[in-house]
């Protein structure tokens, strides 16, 4: 599993929920995932605009949605 400090924060990311894109000048990718922090299941929205023909990556958005819901069954 990837790991992710973000302000003094250590997130653990669990799966994938949602994945979309949008051509703009270059791609955006849109991603819903879902990470732990501290044990407890959330989900994020992450923007990520990518640039190839230049080199070019910049995660435009990272933002929290709320509290994932309880998993039933194990993680995958």
């Amino acid at each position: 599993m990837g790991l992710c400090v973000l302000q003094n924060t250590l997130l653990e990311f669990k799966k994938v929920v949602n994945a979309k894109e949008q051509v703009v000048a270059g791609t955006m990718h849109y991603i819903t995932l879902e990470a732990t922090d501290g044990g407890k299941r959330k989900v994020y929205e992450v923007k990520i605009w990518v640039k190839p023909w230049e080199n070019f990556k910049e995660l435009t958005e990272f933002k929290y949605l709320g509290d994932a819901a309880a998993a039933s069954g194990s993680d995958t």
